[in-house]
């Protein structure tokens, strides 16, 4: 890989700028909602299984599904993103291609744990202001 890994926090602008994407076009939005959503389903699937959660979060925390990205863990993290990696679509697979990797024993892919942080960002701050609004998630 030619360019060192964007940080999961990372403004959207710069991972647009990074991925070569524009803001204002149109095509490029579908681009990047097609790859929030192959996240999002990776995020669910990560978020309903306890097998997914961290020692601590299952001898400690004893959370409920569905879980929070700081439950799970890294193992569960990594195998979820090359997951979606493998399952992309045609029209994501070369961004995910830019993001790939490889440590001194794993590969890994910054564009991918780019969307999945995201998708749980986006899903636990919104579950935040709707308890804290009394609306209860709906």
């Amino acid at each position: 890989m030619s360019q060192t890994p964007l940080a999961q926090s990372a403004d959207r602008s710069v991972l647009f700028h990074r991925l070569g994407l524009s803001e204002q076009n149109p095509n490029d939005q579908a681009i990047h909602r097609l790859m929030l959503e192959e996240a999002s389903r990776g995020r669910d699937r990560l978020s309903s299984n306890n097998a997914n959660l961290t020692v601590y979060s299952m001898t400690v925390v004893n959370p409920v599904p569905p879980y929070k990205w700081d439950q799970l863990s890294e193992t569960a993290k990594h195998r979820e993103i090359l997951d979606i990696v493998r399952a992309a679509s045609p029209q994501t697979r070369r961004y995910y291609d830019m993001g790939r990797y490889i440590t001194q024993v794993n590969e890994e892919n910054w564009v991918v744990r780019w969307y999945l942080w995201h998708s749980f960002r986006y899903r636990d701050n919104r579950d935040n202001r709707n308890r804290s609004n009394g609306n209860g998630g709906t």
